[in-house]
């Protein structure tokens, strides 16, 4: 007796399979966008409707084949599309606009980087060896390898300055600090984070300390402060030493990068430069322990694949911050995925 075929029935609800080719096949459009930012569409479109041949001479490309690119997002409403066949802005594509506020164009361009795709080739791998994917693909640990392609650190500095720009203001309204005292940042990066604190600290003083850089990638923000004696920058490896005399200590979306064992390292050489009185700032993203659904996010997993480092909850923080022996003395969550949790060294 032959079985006749029954079609998938799709009514309000996606069905398992439908569901599942649309997340399987979500880079698509990931790089559709990449393409439109990289060319400047989205800027192009703030400006006025456009059609495709216009668009195509400015941008320089094959007006075919980015005709497929700009219908593509125009189906997912990336972008819109009048009556006439030109494209237009939506309430979406201004963030696809350097400048604008919030704008993921710093995102785009480094986490869709070739850079970090070629790493998901090697996630099989990862999980036969334990080695991270990123290393396993470039040859070189992810700050190791920044520290040598200078346009790679570009990118990732003007992701980060992205980020610090738009949550450092709200972080740093939720910390105080007395007068006079000597802010440590510890993976500052280009220095954002840094120059904003002392800007809304007047009396403080900053030292940046990160990894030696192949070129000068710092903020102009910090290079200003810097000119006037306000701030300072010394280069090494935090799982080597950390600069003493610093009357606070300020890691900023730094342990997520890393792997337990790693993160202990860096808070044992942070505590054996305290003698007391000082304060251990952490502002990260922290999980919330009852929601446990959150540590299979995908950023968890990026972190996994690109730089060996996990997302963690406020207690798995503060169990290894004892183990170093810190005391947890505040925790504050602000308007932003990010929380602070500031700790002082145990008297020995």
């Amino acid at each position: 007796m032959r079985m006749e075929k029954r079609p998938i029935k799709v009514s309000g609800t996606e069905t398992p399979p439908i569901k599942l080719i649309q997340q399987i096949i979500g880079y698509r459009t990931s790089q559709c966008i990449r393409v439109a930012v990289e060319f400047g569409i989205p800027a192009m479109l703030e400006h006025g409707a456009m059609g495709v041949d216009e668009i195509a001479q400015r941008a320089g490309v094959h007006e075919d084949l980015i005709g497929r690119i700009l219908d593509h997002l125009a189906s997912v409403e990336i972008i819109g599309q009048n009556n006439s066949g030109k494209y237009t802005k939506t309430s979406t594509s201004k963030f696809l606009v350097p400048g604008h506020d919030n704008s993921l164009c710093q995102w785009i361009s480094c986490e869709l980087h070739p850079l970090y795709w070629r790493s998901w080739e090697y996630i099989n791998d990862q999980m036969r060896r334990g080695d991270t994917a990123f290393e396993l693909a470039h040859g070189l640990p992810h700050f190791q390898y920044l520290a040598n392609d200078f346009e790679a650190q570009v990118r990732f500095d003007e992701q980060m300055r992205g980020a610090s720009m738009a949550m450092g203001a709200v972080v740093i309204s939720h910390l105080e600090f007395q007068e006079g005292v000597t802010i440590v940042d510890v993976g500052g990066g280009d220095g954002s984070l840094l120059a904003q604190i002392l800007e809304r600290n007047p009396t403080a003083k900053g030292v940046l300390f990160d990894l030696p850089r192949k070129g000068s990638t710092l903020s102009s923000a910090f290079e200003k402060l810097r000119c006037e004696g306000r701030a300072s920058i010394e280069r090494g490896s935090f799982f080597e030493a950390i600069p003493p005399a610093g009357d606070i200590y300020i890691f900023s979306r730094v342990f997520h990068d890393f792997n337990d064992q790693a993160v202990k390292r860096i808070l044992d050489n942070t505590r054996a430069v305290m003698r007391g009185g000082e304060r251990l700032v952490i502002v990260d993203i922290m999980l919330d322990d009852t929601a446990s659904t959150q540590r299979r996010s995908s950023q968890d997993v990026f972190m996994m694949v690109q730089l060996g480092g996990r997302e963690r909850t406020f207690d798995d923080l503060s169990k290894m911050l004892s183990m170093s022996s810190f005391d947890t003395t505040s925790f504050t969550k602000t308007e932003t995925p990010l929380s602070i949790l500031e700790c002082s060294p145990q008297q020995r």
